[in-house]
């Protein structure tokens, strides 16, 4: 995948989370802003071209490899 499409992604899973969390009960909506947390930390780094890999977890189970541009 290349890296536009890859943050791309990361930005549209950040947003599902996010509206996940508004309709569940609080222990479930902490959980999920928390994995909203970590796709932003997830989304500065692969911007900075420091992760070449990951896996999403939320909505879907995925790997993501970033392909050379």
């Amino acid at each position: 995948m290349s890296r536009p499409s890859a943050i791309s992604l990361i930005v549209r899973s950040h947003k599902a989370l996010l509206a996940d969390a508004d309709d569940r009960p609080s222990t479930e909506a902490e959980r999920l802003r928390a994995a909203a947390a970590d796709l932003t930390r997830l989304l500065f780094d692969v911007r900075a071209g420091r992760v070449n890999a990951f896996e999403l977890n939320e909505p879907a189970r995925m790997r993501v490899v970033i392909s050379s541009d």
